[in-house]
């Protein structure tokens, strides 16, 4: 009965050790089975932080690549920015001087500039320098000085000049129509009582002068009623 007893103890015992031992297999299955998911989830994170260490990378240069383009967009408005001043400033310019042609030419249009002058006596002793025109038949504008005998242009524009200087019957006269200076045309009279005409056509800006000048012979001829020995000149 003994023996008995204590078999079925040692059985029982020994039963005990099994299952403890297959609790404890168990175990460590689920231990191996738990390390591979944890080696698993590395290497996945592993592999996670290399695509996103190439991404980051690829991104850096992208961004590099980004700052080159913004320099030289920077760089191409700059120069736009740079040319457009350039063409305002040229097309306002350009604009000031046509507003100022136009004002320049409606003045013109609307500025009447016109004059007859002639000498009150006849000379026979003339032989330099300017003719003084110094009877004022017509003078609007204000361009003729009856002291200096010289027309002054009080407007850019075209003018019509015309000269006579008659000589008595004792000499000639020779003249010139002269622009500041230079010569135009020139007036002849070398016969007792001759008349000397001449007409010339001028584009004159404003402040030009323009004088009849000696340039050979000897006195001058005029009536004492109405001069005819004359200068005249208007705008055109």
């Amino acid at each position: 009965m003994i023996n008995e007893k204590q078999d079925k103890n040692f059985t029982q015992r020994l039963n005990e050790i099994v299952n403890v031992l297959m609790k404890y297999d168990k175990q460590g299955k689920n231990v191996t089975q738990r390390l591979n998911e944890i080696h698993n989830i590395l290497t996945a994170n592993e592999e996670y932080d290399k695509n996103l260490t190439l991404q980051l990378t690829d991104s850096m240069n992208n961004l590099q690549d980004i700052k080159v383009q913004m320099r030289y967009t920077s760089l191409s408005l700059m120069d736009v920015h740079s040319k457009t001043d350039s063409l305002n400033t040229t097309l306002t310019r350009n604009f000031d001087d046509q507003i100022r042609d136009v004002y320049g030419r409606i003045t013109n249009m609307t500025k009447k500039v016109a004059f007859t002058v002639g000498v009150t006596s006849s000379s026979s002793s003339w032989n330099s320098g300017t003719l003084v025109f110094d009877r004022i038949v017509y003078n609007i504008g204000g361009g003729y000085d009856s002291s200096t005998g010289i027309f002054t242009a009080p407007v850019n524009g075209h003018f019509v000049f015309f000269v006579n200087v008659q000589n008595d019957n004792r000499s000639e006269i020779y003249t010139y129509l002269v622009l500041n200076g230079s010569t135009k045309v020139t007036t002849l009279a070398n016969n007792s009582y001759q008349a000397g005409p001449n007409l010339a056509v001028l584009r004159l800006q404003k402040g030009d002068r323009v004088w009849v000048k000696h340039w050979s012979g000897i006195g001058y001829f005029t009536n004492s009623d109405a001069p005819v020995t004359t200068f005249s000149g208007f705008l055109i």
